[in-house]
């Protein structure tokens, strides 16, 4: 019975339903899901290359595994908003390394080849790419804005993507004491 009365409470307030707007997707809001799952993606799949080929080699080299782990829950979050939609995943049939979207194809190359060149080089790329995502989010953000759910999933996505810039400036700043942030912030 205690158990019942915690559950209508929550019930009423609208927990436990889904935050989806009564109306259809635009264009714009189906787009920005689609780029957002493999742009995702793509962070995931360059952090593991950076992780498994910085692994033991350099000191702090674990925060690609990390925010790999991170980028994974962010991409599945993304894919979870595609079911709900009934969109097509363009990740589904994709192996690491692969998308649909040529540009973030070419952008994979150029940042693993950026980032092959040392670690620090690998850092720097961290923080390109969660630049460029936190860029994405807030567009995707401004297109979804009548999608209260979708809008919950980039908020989070953003946040996360903040952490990740934080931590990379802070084992870039460890690696090279007090010019990291200032090349990055161009001081």
């Amino acid at each position: 019975m205690r158990k019942l009365l915690l559950i209508i409470p929550l019930l009423v307030m609208g927990a436990g339903t889904p935050l989806m707007a009564a109306e259809p997707l635009t264009d714009e809001a189906k787009a920005a899901l689609e780029f957002m799952r493999e742009e995702e993606k793509l962070a995931h799949d360059v952090y593991v290359v950076f992780s498994d080929m910085y692994a033991g080699v350099a000191s702090r080299s674990k925060i690609f595994a990390q925010i790999a782990e991170s980028e994974q829950r962010h991409t599945d979050a993304v894919k979870g908003l595609l079911e709900e939609y009934g969109i097509p995943d363009p990740a589904a049939a994709t192996a690491p390394g692969e998308f649909v979207n040529v540009e973030l194809q070419d952008l994979y190359a150029t940042l693993v080849e950026v980032g092959t060149a040392g670690f620090t080089e690998a850092l720097g790329v961290g923080v390109i790419i969660e630049q460029k995502d936190m860029t994405d989010i807030v567009e995707a953000i401004e297109v979804s804005a009548a999608y209260a759910d979708i809008v919950k999933v980039y908020s989070n996505l953003l946040t996360g993507s903040e952490h990740h810039l934080s931590a990379f400036l802070k084992v870039l700043d460890a690696s090279e004491p007090g010019t990291a942030s200032a090349r990055i912030k161009g001081d």
